[in-house]
């Protein structure tokens, strides 16, 4: 797996990984657009999985061919409604939660800022979605029952990162609002979030100080 654990899609698809327990390395990479790099990844984005059936970049599609490729640990439901939840949650965790967040990085992951009317359009977008995906929420440890699925997977990475940017901006937590708090709690505690979480926090810090970021990681609004 190639990409950058400061990444919430590197994240994903790594922790996807884990959770299978398919054996894999990690190769420390960041995005790029040179040319060899993007004969790997069409968009030179990470993560890309490199693998016998050649390199499959974009987080969605790792993580269908995962399943396809290790079926025993499925993140994917077999009950048909249920599935398509997961991948209604999905969809919502990615179009409407980390696009709109992404806009807001320069004023909070590095020294920059966004205009007034863009960070207010944003962090609408962002409640929103987030209490969509508190309204598909099931009954159960996990977004849609007992099993742990993509929706899970995808919703933890994107949420934390959405969690620390409204967070910062406006002191609110979205996490404790949508009443999401106590299945964020039970992904935290998996063993390959663990994994995961440890390596991010480890490579942000550094990301942080090299962009001069406000942002600092103790912020309390995390916890």
């Amino acid at each position: 797996m190639h990409g950058y654990p400061v990444s919430n899609y590197f994240n994903i698809a790594r922790a996807a990984l884990i959770e299978k327990a398919v054996p894999h390395d990690i190769v420390i990479t960041r995005a790029s657009q040179e040319p060899e790099f993007l004969e790997r990844s069409a968009l030179g984005k990470i993560p890309v999985l490199e693998g016998p059936d050649g390199w499959i970049a974009e987080t969605v599609a790792i993580l269908e061919y995962l399943d396809d490729k290790f079926s025993a640990v499925s993140l994917r439901p077999n009950d048909l409604g249920t599935r398509a939840h997961a991948r209604q949650i999905v969809n919502i965790a990615q179009v409407y939660v980390e696009v709109p967040c992404r806009a807001l990085f320069p004023g909070v992951f590095a020294a920059g800022s966004v205009a007034t009317k863009a960070q207010a359009d944003a962090l609408a977008t962002i409640d929103r979605a987030v209490a969509a995906i508190s309204r598909l929420r099931r009954e159960g440890p996990f977004l849609l029952g007992d099993e742990l699925t993509a929706a899970d997977v995808f919703g933890f990475f994107t949420l934390d990162i959405a969690q620390r940017v409204v967070g910062f901006l406006t002191g609110r937590s979205i996490l404790d609002e949508a009443g999401l708090r106590d299945w964020f709690a039970s992904v935290a505690a998996r063993p390959s979030t663990v994994a995961v979480m440890a390596d991010f926090l480890s490579f942000l810090a550094p990301y942080l100080a090299e962009r001069d970021a406000p942002y600092r990681l103790e912020h309390p609004i995390d916890a």
